[in-house]
């Protein structure tokens, strides 16, 4: 649930994805896209539809309303049989952020006309455009009953995780190193702002967002021509506008005080947790984070677990340890124990730190580290989705750089030198178990 937060993950109470800032203006015309590739069996049509201004109660409730019938297919076995007819292998709809950006998407799949030895792309493009431009509505609105549920679904899924232990952990540690709400957001800290959500005002907004030009993407085996007149008669009605809005993808760390703040709380939970906190000092590209993650993969991970060891195969301290990245500049240890080792965990947390930082152990880490991200390089040109989705995230401004071509040019002592002078302990939360009675 935490570390390297993908471009499309959902997480519960999460406020937006950060990423590095970089203040500029997209400003395109919403000509169908068509990015040709006869590699694969099937087809992926991606709408995206910019959203200029909101509310963030609105939205956490909006994603699980959208998209859920339409006029036409008011019954879940209508959407069936309209897929099963269309050949529609799959489609999904989410909000997703980018930074500060968010987005309304509608992704579908269908099989190409050379696997299937038929063209299915017109039905598909008319069902997106029933889903998206008629939603289904009761009075005018959306469901109530929906909205409600919705609302109560999200409640219940915090309430949840404050029930954890794990989860209440992440919960005060991520507040602990929180900036501006980047991390927590306002609506998981105060569900009251809940109340303001009703069907009438969601609808609004979602008939303010579908009102503006999309963009619009078609990946796969097609006939190029044909695809863009299509896409242009049925889900753009031949319009081509500008889509323009200022761009603020890109957010770092800048809070990092002389001092280790210290919260220590006596917990409802029998376990103990024990979290350790640094940021990045001068955060500020797309290399930072890799750096990060090869110190987050220093101290956790299948080619190197010196956390793991030192906590419970040497020490037999712990129940549970990992480190966690934020990819806007911080990392985490996090621990659950009894609290008589609180103590002994935070030396090797040192221990661990100081262990990372030697360059022999770098050397000897490093290269499995680049060769697991060559191999994940050469799986993701296996995947469709990512193929489509790193055309999308360059054609927005977001992302140039891979991760595997980045991490192929780190040396062991730019590492080294990251470690020492620009990871800077900021905090450390204690939550002590009832076991201290």
């Amino acid at each position: 649930m935490y570390g390297n937060i993908p471009r499309l993950t959902k997480i519960i109470y999460l406020n937006i994805i950060l990423y590095e800032r970089s203040d500029m203006m997209f400003n395109r015309n919403n000509e169908p896209i068509i990015i040709k590739n006869d590699e694969f069996r099937k087809c992926i049509l991606f709408i995206s539809f910019p959203i200029y201004d909101y509310k963030e109660e609105e939205l956490k409730i909006l994603k699980d309303v959208i998209f859920d019938r339409s006029e036409k297919y008011d019954t879940k076995r209508k959407l069936a049989i309209a897929c099963i007819n269309n050949y529609c292998l799959s489609y999904r709809s989410k909000i997703s952020f980018i930074g500060n950006n968010a987005f309304l998407e509608f992704a579908l799949i269908y099989p190409s006309v050379a696997s299937l030895k038929k063209d299915v792309l017109q039905d598909n493009l008319l069902f997106a455009r029933e889903m998206i431009f008629n939603p289904y509505l009761e009075n005018g609105v959306f469901s109530e009953k929906l909205v409600r549920e919705s609302i109560e679904m999200y409640k219940e899924g915090v309430k949840n995780k404050l029930k954890r232990y794990d989860g209440y952990c992440q919960y005060k540690n991520d507040l602990l190193i929180d900036e501006n709400d980047y991390l927590v957001s306002k609506v998981f800290k105060d569900l009251s702002l809940l109340s303001n959500v009703t069907s009438e005002r969601l609808y609004n907004v979602y008939k303010k967002i579908i009102s503006g030009p999309p963009l619009t993407f078609l990946i796969g085996n097609v006939d190029e021509k044909k695809s863009k007149e299509l896409i242009k008669e049925i889900i753009l009605d031949n319009k081509i506008s500008n889509v323009k809005f200022e761009t603020d993808y890109n957010v770092y760390v800048k809070n990092i005080s002389n001092s280790v703040e210290v919260v220590r709380e006596n917990s409802e939970f029998s376990t103990s947790s024990v979290c350790c906190n640094y940021k990045v000092r001068d955060m500020c590209c797309y290399r930072d984070r890799v750096l990060l993650t090869i110190v987050k993969n220093l101290l956790s991970s299948n080619n190197s677990d010196v956390l793991f060891n030192y906590l419970r195969n040497d020490n037999d301290l712990v129940y549970r340890t990992n480190a966690y990245t934020y990819s806007f500049g911080t990392l985490s240890l996090i621990s659950f124990t009894g609290s008589k080792n609180i103590d002994m965990i935070f030396e090797l947390y040192e221990k661990a730190m100081n262990y990372i930082s030697d360059i022999n152990y770098i050397e000897s880490r490093l290269p499995l580290f680049t060769e697991k991200a060559r191999i994940d390089n050469e799986l993701d040109k296996e995947e469709l989705s990512t193929i489509l989705f790193d055309y999308v995230d360059k054609y927005l401004g977001y992302s140039n750089e891979k991760y595997y071509d980045v991490i192929k040019s780190i040396k062991p002592l730019e590492v080294k030198d990251f470690i020492d002078n620009r990871l800077i302990m900021v905090s450390k939360y204690i939550g002590v178990g009832r076991d201290y009675e």
